[in-house]
């Protein structure tokens, strides 16, 4: 009996491995074809420009960066980013605030601090350290999660204060998805939702009283509600945005076409892209890219479902709902049904900071996917400690 049931234990294991191994392959397959996408995109909007193939170029660098950078994180077993995470934090905090204080001022924010010939925003390295910061707490009390201070108000510190610092940026998209994502990650840890629900209240109270007395996110709420009235101003981008969807119709006017890229869509290497992609490809292009997202939100959260560790388990879901509700937040703004964020497409959009970060955190989920299934008692405990 006992041997059999030593079969039927390693026998669940492998089953368990094989489901997510095959959640890491869909993922990794949504990823390549989402950046693949990006750089076609790119290479569509450099025509017709002086240098046609200065944003693919450099996307390319950046995707070989973030390889890079997934490559790292792939091979970093949970336990590290456990020991780590004080120092991350700390790190985090430093440099918004070093943002903030001497970083450049780019259309009235300073998000951006540059290093030599590097650039990069510290809200991105922001996005990770939240999910950090709440899986390990979460999963080190999660007999206490129903507790206020245990299970709401100390993790909630460590999140407002990574909010706060990137709120003065001031980045209200970013800061809106941060604390979007923490406060589902801690109601999905088990942290009442009573309490959730009177911050998530009580936040969007906050956000828009300092809306309503900010010019800049004033006018893009008005120009949102009223994009017709503004269209030769502050909607303009929205306008034309709006108009590339409505060209674009079933099929699209065909690749390398678009008109909307020739000036009259600013943004539309960056936050924007999504435009050119519906204007090119159409409704059937743009189902394609939601169908991506929705194949890496599945296949991430299953790899998260898997996991036998709770931190491992809570860093899976956080990372798969930071991606994809930035995808969501930026789909939103382009077809004007939220106001304007400022937040790139993941994967697809022109940028250096998003792209390394985001495939950084595709290597986290990765290294989660090759261990998530087996449990501690069916294997040596020295295999804990050896890498990919």
């Amino acid at each position: 009996m006992n041997t059999q049931a030593k079969e039927h234990r390693f026998a669940a294991v492998d089953a368990e491995e094989i489901r997510s191994l095959a959640a890491a392959t869909v993922l990794v397959a949504c990823v390549l074809f989402l950046v693949g996408l990006g750089i076609l995109a790119l290479i569509s909007i450099g025509m017709g420009q002086a240098n046609p193939f200065h944003y693919p170029l450099r996307q390319s660098v950046f995707v070989a960066a973030g390889c890079v950078a997934a490559v790292f994180t792939a091979r970093m077993p949970a336990a590290w980013w456990k020991s780590l995470l004080p120092w991350i934090f700390i790190a985090t905090v430093v440099l918004l605030i070093m943002a903030r204080l001497v970083g450049r001022n780019i259309n009235g924010a300073h998000r951006w601090l540059s290093l030599g010939p590097i650039s990069f925003q510290p809200s991105e390295l922001g996005k990770l350290t939240a999910v950090l910061w709440l899986s390990c707490w979460l999963s080190h009390h999660r007999r206490h999660t129903r507790e206020f201070l245990r299970g709401f108000l100390y993790p909630f510190f460590g999140l407002a204060a990574i909010c706060v610092l990137v709120l003065i940026g001031p980045d209200f998209g970013t800061t809106a998805l941060i604390g979007g994502v923490g406060l589902i990650l801690m109601f999905i840890a088990g942290t009442r939702f009573s309490y959730l629900l009177c911050t998530l209240v009580a936040g969007g109270l906050f956000l828009g009283v300092l809306a309503l007395h900010d010019p800049i996110r004033l006018s893009r709420i008005t120009s949102f509600l009223h994009p017709e009235k503004y269209q030769s101003n502050e909607s303009y981008q929205l306008m034309n945005s709006l108009h590339a969807f409505m060209e674009g119709g079933g099929t699209g006017v065909g690749v390398g076409r678009s008109l909307q890229k020739f000036s009259y869509l600013p943004e539309a290497h960056t936050d924007f892209i999504m435009a050119i992609i519906a204007e090119e490809t159409g409704a059937l292009g743009s189902l394609v890219v939601l169908g991506l997202f929705m194949g890496f939100f599945v296949s991430g959260m299953t790899i998260g479902w898997r996991c036998t560790d709770p931190f491992d388990r809570l860093v899976a879901y956080g990372i798969t709902l930071s991606i994809t509700m930035q995808a969501l937040m930026n789909i939103a703004v382009v077809t004007a049904s939220m106001p304007t964020k400022g937040l790139p497409l993941p994967f697809i959009s022109h940028g250096g900071s998003n792209l390394v970060f985001m495939l950084a955190m595709v290597g986290i989920l990765l290294r989660i996917a090759g261990g998530s299934a087996v449990p501690k008692s069916a294997v040596p405990a020295k295999d804990s400690r050896h890498w990919l």
